[in-house]
Order: C-alpha cells, then structure tokens, then sequence
C-alpha cells in the first residue's frame, strides 16, 4: 500500500545580519602611532544626544599628539575615534531632543564641562575640572558619523562650503587666545607669534585685521609651505634665530616648542604679554626669573567659549576665501596619512572628508 508522504520543506536557519558600522579614524591602544581607519559600530543614541553625519573633520594637533602618544596625553583612553573640528548634518534624534533638529548642520563644541560649576556658570566651560575633550574623552568625529549631547552642538545656518566650516573650531581656539592677549595689550602693538600652523597663522591674521604689527615666526621646515603662504596672506615673516624686531609688547607662543617660549621670555618687552596656547610635548625649561625681573605676564589660552564659536563663524563668512587657502582635504579612508602630513606640517590644515 503507498502512503503519501508530504516532505517538510528544508529549514533555512536564519542568520543574524551584522551590526551596521562606520569607517573611523581610531587610536586602538596607547603604543604611539597605533591609529588606523578600522569599521566600528554605528553610535547608538542616548537621552539628549544627536546622530550626526559626517561632513568634513579638520585634524588637530591634539589628534597628532596623541597619534605619537606624546607626554600629556597618557589619560586618553583606547579604543577611540579621534577628530573635534567637524561639521556635520543631523540625521536622527536621541530620547529628550526635539526632531526640529534633523537635517540642521551644526558644529560641534571640543571641549565642554559639566554645566553646574563654579568654572562652568560663569561660561568658562572648557576650564571644568571635569570637562571632557570629544575624539580624545570620547568617540569623536573623524568618521562617518558620530554622536554628541544636544548641548554641545553649535547650529550653522551657513551655506559656505562643509570644509570652510570645519576652520569654525580651530579658528574660535584662535579667536580666544587672541582675546587674551589684547586684554593685557590694550592700543595695537608689535606682536610676534612663534609657530605657523593652523592657530598661529589664525592668530596672526586676526591680530593684523585688528591694526597690531605682527611677525609670524617659523622652522626652516615651514619655508616649504607655511611661511610661504602667510607671506601671499599679507603677514610679516621669520625664520627663528633670525634677528627680531624692536619694542615687542605682545607674543604669542603657538608652536609648542621649548626654545620658543625661551626666546619670548627673554625678547618681550618690560611689563609686556606672553600667551600659550600651544601644548608642550615635554615640558619646557625657561628662566621665571627674567619674567619676575621684568614684570612679564605669562598666560595660558586653552580651548574656547560659545562667544569664540560665533565669531568665528562671523570671521569665515566675512571672507571664506581667505580661510579656504589654509584647507587641504584628505579622504576619511587615507586617516592615518592625513596625520602623518598633519605631522610633517605637509599642510597647513589638514580636513577629512569621508
């Protein structure tokens, strides 16, 4: 006798689908130079934050810094995603924040307290003793896309260019130090600048539209490219060790070079200004006493304020074509030649574009 025997169909056993990532710029442990572009998982929202997609992503001479694992920076904590001067465009919402904030580009803010502080009250934010640095206290930007707390997002209702706006945090760090120097400087003044980055080369030109006389000051290496392209921008040039000029009432140190902070002390005139707002791979050895003898006043200048944020955006779209030339864009996926040219200074300021 047949029997019908009906044949379940073959079981497909279903696999998982894998987590969708991100290409990311990553310091993966504290060996120096231990930073490749890796996958990494998508961010995943929490209560106030935003999702926001990569724009462009300057890099930074803390992402050098802590690319070569120099002294300092024994605190940043591997696996993270480096890059803090970025713009991006939000494409999703965490719990608490509205939706009016898809699609809006913002800026993010680097450095940022805990809000409630003595330090923070007042708007000194990035002085908290508790502040956090995004891409080095955290997953930062030099990715596709990242995350950061509402608070912490500048909106940029600007047409310009995504790379020009990545200049808005490097170039509000330029804006601050700036502003600490002519509170003590008060009418224009000659001012000198030591080092020719992307801060230096900043500061310099915002202390020249300002009606100082200024010289920027460089390596031999820097008359590749650097010195060059500060001389086409209208800025007074050096080499260190060349003679300098008379009556230097204002200097400030943007190289973070020992010998150059040394030369500041001993040059700056009686009763006269130096501000720092470059960090020192080793600490630097300098005479206090020159700066106790002539009543130098040394200051620091460390990240920025909301109101450095909003000039700067002010001062990028007064002329975009001016800060432009300082750009070179890399892709996001050549990261880590992007910082060895950082390093080599093969490029005033080097931007990623995923």
């Amino acid at each position: 006798m047949k029997m019908n025997v009906t044949v379940p169909p073959a079981v497909t056993a279903s696999r998982p689908r894998p987590a969708p990532s991100i290409m990311a710029l990553t310091k993966s442990s504290s060996t120096p130079e231990d930073v490749s572009v890796l996958q990494r998982p998508v961010p995943e929202l929490a209560t106030g934050e935003l999702l926001v997609q990569t724009l462009a992503c300057g890099l930074c001479g803390s992402d050098v810094h802590a690319w070569r694992q120099d002294n300092g920076y024994e605190w940043v904590q591997s696996p993270v995603t480096l890059g803090h001067e970025a713009v991006g465009r939000v494409i999703a919402c965490g719990p608490g924040v509205p939706e009016e904030w898809i699609n809006r580009r913002v800026v993010p803010i680097a450095i940022d307290g805990c809000g409630n502080c003595d330090l923070c009250t007042p708007g000194t934010r990035q002085l908290c003793r508790s502040r956090s640095v995004l891409g080095l206290s955290f997953d930062g930007c030099a990715s596709e896309k990242f995350s950061i707390p509402v608070h912490r997002a500048v909106p940029v209702d600007s047409a310009l260019p995504a790379e020009t706006l990545a200049l808005t945090e490097p170039l509000s760090v330029a804006f601050h130090a700036v502003t600490r120097l002519e509170e003590s400087l008060g009418k224009t003044s000659r001012v000198v600048i030591s080092g020719p980055g992307p801060i230096g080369l900043m500061c310099a030109l915002l202390l020249k539209d300002h009606g100082h006389s200024v010289t920027l000051i460089g390596a031999p290496r820097d008359e590749e490219q650097r010195l060059p392209l500060a001389r086409t921008l209208g800025l007074e040039t050096l080499l260190a060790g060349q003679p300098l000029p008379p009556n230097i009432v204002g200097w400030l140190e943007a190289s973070g070079a020992p010998q150059a902070l040394k030369t500041a002390i001993s040059a700056v005139h009686p009763g006269g200004t130096i501000v720092m707002a470059g960090l020192f791979p080793s600490l630097p050895a300098v005479d206090v006493n020159v700066l106790a003898r002539n009543e130098v006043r040394l200051l620091g200048s460390y990240g920025s304020v909301a109101q450095d944020y909003r000039d700067a955006l002010a001062a990028l779209e007064a002329a975009p074509e001016r800060w432009r030339t300082l750009i070179t864009t890399i892709p996001l996926s050549e990261g880590t030649r992007a910082l060895q040219t950082a390093a080599d200074a093969g490029a005033l300021k080097v931007v990623l574009l995923p």
